[in-house]
């Protein structure tokens, strides 16, 4: 249900038999007793007319109908609403892909769901694989469940990844998020403060003049990198995420990578014993700040064109960075990345600017 919610779904109408009514309010949680779910014994009788509760729905509404004890994403929840989007009038139904095949989805106008059960529907190949799972009374189907779900978080960020994130990254954080979200009490906000903490003791390792201390902390740095994955994953799996979290995973962010940023800097004046590295401090923090203002301008633009191509932006603001700094530490020319990311975060928010600028007003145009 709070998949559903998020999916933009107001209204729930739960088929039971009256007798298990307060059982089924208890398992609601915090939709028990919501104004918007009902419950009902037979979905027939929702249609056509309206009780004293002033329930009833026409025919010929939307509807998303679930059977089974099934277990999904809501990023199959939005595959399956993105078929139905394409073809509103007809009836679209996927099967859940444990052995039993135990439950399924349909979707398209309730009265012809519940006159024809549903028609069958060709899913592409590649999506087939990520269909819902149902739980069907087997000791293994939780753990199946539980394995299926947090490998579909991959699936979610994966338009928006950089290309090192996606490919090794991703690999790594959701088998630790998996982990910790069946194996422990581990919460997303104790990750994102524990890994906050392991990225500034890599900024201070970076600041010692020694090569192999320097050499740990890129190396440390980019297992920081991975695990900061890890909060948000972890989120999704528990349902618990909140703009709060949201909010602090970027600030966080933000605070490693100035500290990482200046321990570089004041490493490589330690080692080399030239001021020119602290007079890069400054001029580092304000490319930092123009481009957090050019961010900030163009995540302020709004519909589906900006959508897509913010999601651009996500990639090319990537902390794919950091395996590029493990290989200059193995080089020992760390300073190559310190003077090209002083000067290189202006040129990034300049051509944000720039670029978003005809994107802006071709949107307010179309408006």
């Amino acid at each position: 249900m709070i998949n559903c919610e998020r999916a933009g779904i107001k209204r729930f109408v739960v088929a039971t038999p009256r007798e298990l009514y307060p059982d089924v309010a208890r398992a609601m949680g915090r939709f028990k007793g919501s104004d918007s779910v009902s419950m009902v014994e037979s979905f027939s009788e929702i249609l056509n007319h309206r009780d004293a509760d002033g329930l009833g729905i026409d025919p010929s509404s939307p509807c998303v109908s679930f059977s089974g004890n099934l277990v999904f994403a809501k990023s199959q929840l939005a595959r399956i609403l993105g078929a139905h989007a394409s073809n509103p009038r007809s009836v679209h139904r996927a099967v859940s892909t444990d052995r039993d095949q135990g439950g399924e989805i349909a979707t398209g106008p309730i009265g012809e769901i519940l006159k024809r059960g549903g028609i069958s529907t060709a899913i592409a190949a590649p999506a087939a694989s990520l269909l819902p799972f149902a739980l069907n009374g087997r000791p293994e189907d939780r753990e199946e469940a539980e394995l299926r779900l947090a490998k579909s978080i991959r699936e979610e960020s994966a338009h928006k990844d950089a290309p090192m994130a996606r490919w090794v990254d991703r690999r790594i954080s959701w088998r630790i998020s998996y982990w910790l979200a069946a194996h422990t009490r581990v919460m997303p906000n104790m990750v994102t403060v524990a890994n906050t903490a392991f990225g500034l003791a890599c900024a201070w390792m970076f600041s010692v003049p020694n090569y192999w201390m320097r050499l740990f902390a890129a190396i440390f740095f980019l297992i920081s990198i991975t695990i900061d994955g890890v909060d948000g994953e972890l989120a999704r799996l528990k349902m618990v995420e909140s703009d709060f979290g949201g909010a602090l995973d970027v600030v966080t962010d933000n605070i490693v990578h100035v500290g990482v940023f200046i321990g570089l800097l004041i490493g490589c004046y330690r080692v080399d014993h030239s001021r020119a590295y602290l007079y890069l401090i400054p001029i580092l923090l304000g490319g930092f700040m123009m481009c957090t203002y050019a961010i900030w301008r163009a995540f302020k633009i709004k519909g589906e064109q900006a959508a897509a191509w913010l999601d651009k932006v996500d990639r090319w603001s990537g902390r794919d960075f950091a395996y590029l700094v493990v290989v200059l530490a193995i080089a020992n020319r760390l300073e190559y990345f310190a003077w090209g990311t002083a000067f290189g975060t202006y040129v990034f928010a300049l051509v944000l600017i720039w670029i978003t600028g005809p994107i802006a007003s071709s949107i307010i145009r179309e408006d």
